[in-house]
């Protein structure tokens, strides 16, 4: 016998559904705690959970860089590439007896870390103000812009689709 866990996110919906979310990986962030100020020859520091919901493990090289928007203005700087290795964000996982992987928010334990400094002049002239923090999650050899870009599983408007990245913190930079 399989066991079944109980997932409420799913409550009401049909197993397909559930089926469908898990194949392959589906990234989830659980955690993001970025430096609430940041000055402008200083380190932006940021500390996260992440979540594979999904069954399947990240194959392909990915490069993971971090792109800062302005909140008043619309500036865009530079996406600074980071030494997170996303192969690192396995999936639960398989339970004893054949149970499937436990992939609910509630397992901690499948949670894996987001973490990362960087430089502020690593972004090119940002100028004082409140700025957005971005991820971006793509194939190192893709040439155009924005295409085959990771998007986070979270629900709400995290993903700005212009910039092919996922919304995870907000910084003051003095």
């Amino acid at each position: 016998a399989v066991r079944v866990l109980y997932d409420p996110v799913y409550e009401g919906q049909s197993a397909l559904a559930y089926y469908r979310d898990r194949l392959g990986y589906r990234l989830v962030l659980r955690e993001a705690k970025a430096s609430e100020f940041v000055k402008q020859n200083g380190t932006l520091m940021f500390e996260g959970k992440i979540q594979n919901v999904g069954w399947g493990k990240i194959f392909n090289k990915k490069s993971v860089k971090v792109i800062l928007k302005s909140k008043s203005n619309g500036f865009v700087s530079n996406a600074v590439l980071t030494n997170i290795d996303p192969y690192d964000w396995q999936p639960a996982e398989v339970g004893p007896n054949g149970a499937m992987p436990d992939s609910r928010a509630t397992n901690t334990d499948a949670w894996r870390d987001l973490n990362f400094s960087i430089d502020m002049d690593a972004f090119g002239e940002v100028t004082p103000g409140d700025y957005d923090i971005y991820l971006k999650i793509n194939d190192p050899k893709e040439q155009s812009a924005n295409k085959r870009c990771i998007r986070f599983a979270n629900k709400g408007n995290s993903w700005n689709a212009d910039l092919g990245a996922n919304l995870i913190g907000s910084t003051t930079v003095l």
